[in-house]
Order: structure tokens, then sequence, then C-alpha cells
């Protein structure tokens, strides 16, 4: 572990030690964990701070990549201060509860290749023809992503591909001065990286993992492989990338015309859709960020839904009551984006291909 902060370090370390890790260190500067690893051969995974006293983390991080040992960021630093090489790795934004830290560092280790029930669970994958689910199932993996891990930095090449299973991750748009607002959402209907299916590496957005939970992964290269070796693929990433855009239009219609709690209802309402959990895990600072208003604006959202009896809210966690009553609350900006991901994901393949559409998977209740 290297953490330059003596409290967070000990309490990080007790943590990792209650989940069974023997914990070398903490260790608080470049040069003293450079010594940790190249004197403990034993060192199978690392989590680093990347500002140690004024000097960035990043030798640690090559020397750690050099012997192949998995790591991860922990920072209360921008994402686009990880110099690209790194860019691929999980970088958790503080602050973050340490069991989440312990959680990610844990599965770094553990990673383990996909499954035909895996691939069952995305809207994507299960659409393919099942040629082309059989030769892209080697090349995936399954990946565990923290609430607030990073999938995505805005100007940076994309290095990986992911297809959720049931995280829900954040299209957000970010301002040279550092305003950010969400401007769309991506579960286990669809996948990020779209655009590398239109000769496009370079993503506009941050990316930042908003639900907790499991996707599957597979490397940019290899993605490119497979788009060059069937069709179903590039077809349907093209056809994603075009729902996410009426998203987005909707997304900018609920924002300029629409108070906070009927955009909070229908943000509420997309997040449902996404995963197989009631309640799901928010705070209101990061409802705030999504929103792109105060918190205290949130607050009092929740409580006019919650009083409607729509929703019930807790400081750390949202549990949707009435669903129907949502939808009613949310009006024109919830429907339309989702019926028109429906008629364009179900639209035929080449008609040589043997298409799933629709088989199994995790439960879509767009509109319902």
């Amino acid at each position: 572990m290297v953490e330059d902060d003596y409290y967070v370090a000990t309490d990080l370390a007790a943590k990792l030690s209650a989940h069974g890790v023997d914990v070398a260190g903490p260790t608080a500067g470049v040069r003293g964990a450079l010594t940790q690893i190249r004197s403990n051969p034993c060192i199978e995974g690392a989590i680093l701070d990347l500002n140690l006293g004024g000097e960035m983390a990043f030798p640690v991080a090559d020397e750690l990549e050099r012997r192949g040992v998995p790591f991860i960021f922990a920072t209360g630093y921008e994402p686009d201060v990880v110099p690209a090489r790194h860019a691929d790795k999980i970088l958790l934004r503080k602050p973050l509860d340490d069991d989440t830290i312990a959680v990610a560092l844990l599965d770094a280790f553990h990673r383990r290749g996909a499954t035909p029930e895996d691939v069952g669970r995305n809207g994507i994958l299960r659409r393919l023809p099942a040629s082309e689910r059989d030769d892209l199932l080697p090349l995936l993996r399954t990946v565990y992503l923290p609430r607030g891990a990073i999938m995505e930095m805005q100007g940076q090449s994309v290095s990986r591909v992911y297809f959720p299973l049931d995280c829900v991750a954040s299209l957000v748009a970010v301002s040279r001065e550092g305003n950010r607002i969400e401007t769309g959402l991506i579960g286990n209907e669809g996948m990020t990286g779209f655009g590398i299916a239109e000769g496009d590496e370079e993503t506009p957005f941050e990316l930042i993992n908003q639900i907790e939970g499991y996707t599957l992964a597979i490397a940019a290269d290899d993605f490119k492989q497979a788009l060059a070796i069937g069709a179903g693929l590039r077809t349907l990433a093209i056809r994603f990338a075009r729902s996410v855009s009426i998203q987005v239009s909707y997304t900018a219609l609920a924002n300029g015309r629409l108070d906070i709690p009927r955009r909070l209802a229908r943000w509420l309402l997309m997040v449902h859709d996404r995963v197989d959990q009631n309640p799901f895990h928010l705070t209101h600072d990061y409802l705030a960020i999504m929103l792109g208003v105060r918190r205290s604006s949130v607050t009092d959202a929740l409580h006019l839904l919650e009083g409607e009896r729509l929703i019930k809210s807790t400081r750390n966690s949202v549990e949707i009551v009435t669903r129907h009553g949502l939808i009613d609350a949310a009006g024109e900006v919830y429907g339309a984006p989702e019926i028109e991901y429906e008629r364009l994901m179900n639209l035929p393949l080449d008609p040589s291909s043997e298409t799933v559409c629709g088989a199994g998977g995790s439960r879509q209740h767009f509109v319902s």
C-alpha cells in the first residue's frame, strides 16, 4: 500500500487485513515503495495514492506494471493526470468507503473469464449471431467495478470496452473549467467504446461507474479484431450509439425544461431499468453531481417524491416504491428514448446471420 495520509493508510490496512490480506507497508513515498517492491517478491497487488507529498506515484505504477503486479489508483485528483499507459487501470476518486476499495483490489487479483450465462445478461452480446458470440467469448473477462471507478477519461484513447452486467455508468460532460453534468447512462442494455466501431478511438466524455457491480471487458485491440471478423458486432455497436444520442437529446430536453423533481424521477427510472436491485446505493452528493444541481436541491426533490409515496430515501440509498407513479412524474422525457432503443436493437441483422434477439438476459422493463 502506497499512501501518504497516515490515518487513511492505517484504516485501509485494517480493512484489507479483515479481508485476509497481508499488507506490505503502508509506504508514504515513491522511493520507499520501490524499495518495498524490489525487496519483497511476494507482493501480489497494490493500491496507490497518486500524490505522495508532492511526488506522483507513476514510477511505482511503472515498476508494478513491469513486474505484472495488478494495482489500482485511489486519489482525489482528476483522472486526466493519469498517463495513457495506465489508462486501463481502475481509478477510484476519494473519498470512498474503504470496503469498496478493498473489494476492488481483491477483484484485481482474481480476474475470471466470461461464461455463456454472462454473455446472455448483456443486451448487445445476447443479440449477436451465435458464431460471433463464440468467437468473442474467449476475449472477454469479468471485472468488478466499484462505485466511482473511472472507465474512460475525456480526450484519451479508449483502452477497454465494457459490456455491463449489473453496474451502471454515467456519461459525464466536463467543461474546461471542470464543471460536470451527466448526459447519459449505460447499463446492461449496452456497451461503452462504441465509437471504435466508427473509427473513433478517443472519448469526448468522462465515463464513471455509479452503481457498483460486474461488467464484461475486452481490450480495445481485441475489440477491433472482433469488429473485423463479424458484421453483427459492428452493426449493434453503431445502433447502440444511435440510441445513446437519442437518450442524450432527451437529457438536454429534461435539463432545459423540467424542474429538479421531474428530472430526478426520470433518472431513477433509468437506473432502475438497468439494475436488478431495489433499493440501490446512491448518495445525495453524487446525485447532485449527476444532475448538475446543488445537494440541497437534490434533498428537497427526494423529499418531494417521498412525500408522494413514489420512493423511499435514506442518506445513502433510494428505493422505488411506485414505478408507474414515477413514470407519471417524469412525463414526456421518459419513454421515447427507451422505445427507440428497443426498435433499433431489434431491427434484423444481416438476413444470412443467425440472431437471438432478446433471448435470455436480465430484465429490462423500459416504460412498463
